[in-house]
């Protein structure tokens, strides 16, 4: 059925009157191309027009074709009258949900059967191209995202599967990338391939492909890959969520592998164990073969069988093997132990070492067995160039047999780049070591250059030679040793005390301590260092056994370190609470051990001695002596042994009072009275120049008593201070914490206590806490600004 429009265009056009025959032309006016999307919005605007005489015309605009149902309507009319020369027309494009391609629909235009000459000119035709949508090529993904789990194969090939799924549109060819990436390692090392491409014909919405999981035999711990889709071609997308996939291989190849690969025994070894590892998966069959050695005669095999079997959780085994000890002269016999790979049962791989060689040391042989002996290799050979003229420690021993003489030759090279000759520091650089009949040790005499060059130390390598060997002896390991030349004439310097400078003890405001100057003379080659003790030792005999600590600010032993310097100066920090005893000692040794190859020298005397004098010790009041008299008058003298250091001085006149009692002792203490001895008089000793001691005097009182011996003790209690300066100060609260303060309940208050004149002693200071205007408790504490002395005298 024809639409309204069209109908109401012909009506109209019957209605109007003929007229005589006229001449003009229909055609598209403007754009007749055009592309657009798929939308309700899409509308196409069609411009009609008339060329000619002004006649009444109609047109009609049809879709050529099967209607697809992509258009609102397919068909339109334009009636243009004779006053009208273009009419637009639109048409209208339909939204649906089906996945389509790129289509493109032709609409003509046509004139109506009573057109009054009116004819049709071009363009007559418009195209219309409608762009692909609602994914008309499809969306691309995996089938499923879960990991992938499998074991790498064994002696086969092994695919893994993968599924793309290409959802709605199956329109044209899609080639999709996908590539292998993230694992431990690079995955071409284990997949193959590791990166494609994969392609999804038309109308096709499923594709598999695979990657095959090379069996490497590598021992490997769980691997684990990203499978992704990196890219995709033909129109399509690839879908979010299901754009990757991780292929795990399961952790395989367990290694297997002997322990060691050389055991050397001696003939007399008895029962030997060979340990066999693998790693921790599934059970595993080895067998292992022998061979030059003569079995049941220089060993037994005492397996069973010949299967090394791994039960479940079972790491290590041993094979046993017993050495046959003889008679009969032999030289080095091995036999050779090796795991078969194609023996393996299980997940598991041959790794180094799968073998071991097994060697029964030299035996019995009647001409012997020439080899460097073995001191030169435990013990490395180090020769000192300066004192060493010719040096004969280089050993060469003959085992087995000693029947007849021979011989074998040997050379020295040096084991370094240095491409000078070796008789620049040593000859000779080869020769011959002779053995007689019945001799079984030799040795190599090496002459040693002395030169005055300094030189580091060098390295060299002795060979034994087994190319010539007169006499049938035979030549085993072992045959080379290193050896080294120390480095020679001071190369790292000649160490000693700075005679320019002096040692000493120094005591300044900021604190006392070791002032220690060192010289490197001769070579500065190199760092090195140096070990120093610094002991301190009360006044008397000079013994390290009586060395006291925590004196230095630092550990006895000191290491001084010379980069590329000339001089070095030490300093040693002393505590500041140490007491240092007038006449004691700090006695310093060096210690100059260097390592086997550096050696440093120490030009001078290796110890030193300091000695504490009375302006560096600090002052204390004691006995100078104890006194035994049998005099009736007897006078003890005290006083300050040494004087406070100048950090500690004071400038100002000290008087202080010392307190003592005498009391009885000993077994006849019930015997002495205060009959025998005067009343006592208390000395005042002040510091002033040239005071530094005072007198104790009383009388030993005569009388008719038969008396036994009678000991008394004289004790110095305490001491304290007389005039305005006293060395433990004066407290009183400072000027901003005299108040009177105001705080409310809750809140803390901090008081300041000033110290003034001396600050030499530690102090206690005693505060109270007062309520005023009500009954508080008093609170009463002790403040503790030092121990050991109360404010007031004589308490």
């Amino acid at each position: 059925m024809l639409p309204v429009l069209l109908l109401a265009g012909l009506i109209l056009a019957l209605a109007i009157p003929g007229t005589a025959s006229e001449s003009a032309t229909l055609r598209f006016l403007g754009q007749t191309d055009f592309v657009v999307n798929e939308s309700n919005t899409a509308v196409i605007r069609l411009v009609v027009e008339r060329v000619g005489d002004p006649v009444n015309v109609t047109a009609l605009v049809l879709l050529e074709g099967v209607n697809t149902g992509d258009f609102e309507s397919i068909n339109a009319a334009a009636f243009l009258l004779s006053t009208e020369s273009n009419k637009t027309i639109f048409i209208a494009v339909k939204d649906d949900d089906l996945p389509e391609a790129d289509e493109t629909f032709t609409f003509n235009l046509t004139l109506q059967s009573s057109s009054n000459g009116v004819t049709l000119g071009k363009p007559n035709k418009a195209t219309i191209t409608i762009l692909s949508n609602d994914n008309a090529f499809g969306i691309v993904g995996f089938n499923s995202t879960e990991d992938i789990v499998v074991d790498e194969p064994r002696g086969r090939n092994h695919y893994v599967p993968f599924t793309l799924i290409r959802e709605k549109g199956t329109y044209g060819t899609v080639n999709v990338n996908f590539e292998i990436s993230e694992g431990p390692n690079p995955a071409i090392e284990d997949l193959s391939p590791d990166r494609g491409n994969i392609t999804i014909p038309v109308g096709q919405a499923v594709v598999h492909f695979s990657v095959l999981i090379k069996d490497d035999q590598i021992p490997e711990d769980d691997e684990v890959f990203s499978v992704r889709l990196t890219a995709v071609a033909g129109g399509a997308l690839l879908r979010p969520n299901a754009s990757s996939v991780q292929l795990r291989i399961r952790r395989n190849d367990s290694p297997l592998r002997f322990s060691r690969s050389i055991m050397a025994v001696p003939e007399s070894a008895g029962i030997i164990a060979l340990n066999v590892t693998r790693g921790r998966l599934t059970e595993v069959d080895v067998r292992g073969s022998t061979h030059r050695a003569t079995p049941a005669v220089d060993f037994l095999d005492l397996q069973p069988v010949r299967t090394v079997i791994f039960p479940p959780f079972v790491y290590e085994t041993s094979l046993l093997f017993e050495i046959r000890d003889d008679i009969v002269p032999e030289i080095a016999e091995s036999f050779h132990l090796v795991l078969l790979e194609e023996t393996i049962r299980g997940d598991a791989v041959l790794v180094p070492p799968n073998a071991v060689l097994v060697t029964i040391e030299p035996n019995d042989k009647p001409n012997g067995v020439l080899s460097i002996s073995s001191s030169a290799v435990i013990h490395p050979i180090t020769i000192n160039e300066d004192l060493t003229e010719r040096f004969e420690g280089i050993i060469i021993v003959r085992n087995g047999g000693s029947y007849g003489a021979v011989s074998a030759n040997w050379s020295i090279s040096r084991n370094s780049s240095d491409r000078s000759p070796v008789s620049d520091d040593l000859r000779p650089a080869a020769g011959m070591v002779r053995f007689a009949a019945g001799q079984v040790t030799a040795v190599i005499p090496i002459n040693i250059v002395a030169d005055d060059e300094p030189e580091e130390a060098e390295a060299f390598v002795f060979k034994l030679q087994n190319n010539t060997l007169p006499g049938n002896a035979e030549v085993d390991e072992p045959m080379e040793i290193v050896f080294y030349i120390q480095d020679s004439d001071n190369v790292y310097g000649l160490f000693r005390f700075d005679p320019t400078k002096e040692q000493s003890i120094q005591s300044q405001p900021e604190g006392r301590f070791l002032s220690l100057n060192f010289l490197r003379e001769g070579g500065i080659l190199g760092g090195v260092s140096m070990a120093l003790t610094a002991l301190y030792i009360p006044a008397g005999p000079i013994d390290p056994a009586l060395a006291s600590d925590q004196v230095l600010n630092v550990s006895r032993s000191v290491k001084v370190v010379f980069s590329h310097e000339r001089m070095v100066h030490v300093i040693l920090p002393i505590r500041n609470d140490a007491f240092l005893q007038n006449g004691a000692h700090f006695l310093i040794q060096v210690n100059t051990a260097g390592n086997k190859l550096q050696t440093q020298a120490f030009g001078g005397p290796l110890n030193l001695t300091l000695t504490v004098t009375p302006d560096i010790a600090n002052g204390e009041i004691v006995f100078f002596m104890y006194v035994r008299m049998s005099r009736w008058f007897i006078r003890l003298m005290f006083g300050a042994a040494g004087k406070p250091s100048p950090a500690h001085a004071m400038e100002q006149t000290v008087q202080a009072e010392v307190f003592w009692t005498l009391q009885p002792i000993g077994d006849n203490i019930v015997s002495i009275s205060v009959q025998d001895f005067g009343a006592p008089k208390v000395a005042l000793w002040s510091s002033s120049p040239g005071q530094s001691d005072a007198s104790i005097n009383f009388t030993i009182m005569a009388d008719n008593i038969p008396e036994v011996n009678e000991t008394l003790l004289l004790t110095l209690d305490r001491g304290c201070h007389h005039g305005d300066d006293d060395p433990g100060g004066v407290f009183e609260f400072s000027s901003v914490s005299r108040g009177p303060l105001v705080i409310n309940e809750g809140e803390a208050v901090e008081l300041h206590v000033g110290r003034a004149k001396g600050q030499l002693l530690k102090q206690l200071v005693r505060y109270a806490v007062m309520p005023v205007g009500n009954t508080e408790e008093e609170v009463v504490r002790t403040w503790p600004i030092t121990s050991g002395r109360d404010l007031l005298c004589g308490t």
